[in-house]
This record gives C-alpha cells, structure tokens and sequence, in this order.
C-alpha cells in the first residue's frame, strides 16, 4: 500500500455548490494558509470559491466614501483583486446567486447596501471580498487528490458569519470528527511545535 493512500487529510465529499474547502494545515501558500474557501460555483469547467477567514485592514467605508460602513473587507482570493464581490442572507436580493439554504452571492448592489445601512450589525449579515479563487477544469479535483483541501459541508450562514475569522478554519477542522481535528491543532510554523 502506497503511503498516499494512508493519507489521513482526505476529502470524503466531492466539491459542490455551497461546500466549504479546509486547506490542508501544512499548505504554505501565504494566500491559501488555513483558508476555509466557501463554494459559490462548482461545474466541469471551473470552481469559484471565496476565502471567508482572511481579513484585510480596509473597510467598505476605505474604498467608497459616501458608503458610512465601517465593514473589513476579505481577501477573497488571488483571482480579480481589483474587482469586489459579497455574500448575504437577504433571500430578496434581484439577481442574487442562492449558494446555501441560507447564504446568497451577488445581486443588486444598492439594494444591498441600503439593507446594510439599516441593519445594527451588518457584518453578521454580509461580507465583501475584493478577489475570488478560483479552478479551471479537473483542477480543484486534482488538488484535493493531492491533499491541499478537504471538502466538507458548509455552517448555517448565521454561524457562517458570526464566526470570528481567526477561528473559523480551526472551528471548521474541530467538526471534522477525531480523525482530523488533530489537524486543528498543528502550528501554522510547523518548527514552532
């Protein structure tokens, strides 16, 4: 038996729409380290996920100064950096992408925004994200042969994003059952252990 098929860090879910990939623990990609990517989209010529759990210092309010939100905006991933993106839990949205039960992509960006403005705290609602990962064909698949990410079932969105960042990938591995929480565990420099 080849030791790769002893690999204890193995997907036992396919990727879909609305699944949540863990990065593998020892992943050294600055981008990618302990990243919990959230689906959007997922078919035979590409996957497009967002990275939920690695904030930026800029805010909403950084980048529009008539828009008065003080919300982080997360690095989605290192795909279109320039161009911004957002997830919600407004089921009304036009044109808005329903990802989970509960979780949407895209839509009306005013009507989003005007929802944001009257809501005490809009960061447990939504979350903008300049950039996307995002696979081509048999990509995504071929990395989780190779072990870079698990792929399990995504949290309810209210948890989704009320769920502190730093935390998020960690929480997401303790669920993983005995096997892989171990891996929750792991320093981020393994030389630190």
């Amino acid at each position: 038996m080849k030791i790769k098929d002893q690999h204890i860090f193995q997907s036992k879910t396919a990727p879909k729409q609305g699944c949540l990939l863990l990065a593998d623990p020892l992943l050294d990609e600055a981008f990618f380290q302990r990243a919990a990517i959230l689906l959007v989209d997922h078919n035979d010529q590409e996957s497009f996920g967002l990275v939920l759990n690695h904030p930026s210092e800029i805010t909403l309010k950084d980048l529009f100064e008539h828009i008065d939100l003080d919300i982080p905006i997360f690095n989605g991933g290192p795909v279109a950096p320039q161009q911004l993106f957002y997830l919600h839990r407004f089921a009304h949205i036009k044109g808005a992408l329903q990802v989970t039960s509960d979780l949407y992509f895209g839509g009306e960006w005013q009507q989003v925004l005007e929802q944001a403005m009257v809501l005490k705290e809009p960061q447990t609602q939504l979350r903008f994200f300049a950039g996307y990962a995002g696979w081509g064909p048999q990509q995504l698949s071929d990395e989780i042969a190779d072990h870079a990410w698990i792929c399990t079932e995504t949290l309810e969105a209210k948890k989704l994003l009320k769920t502190p960042p730093s935390l998020l990938w960690k929480n997401c591995m303790l669920r993983q059952g005995p096997e892989l929480a171990v891996f929750a565990h792991f320093p981020v420099n393994i030389s630190d252990n």
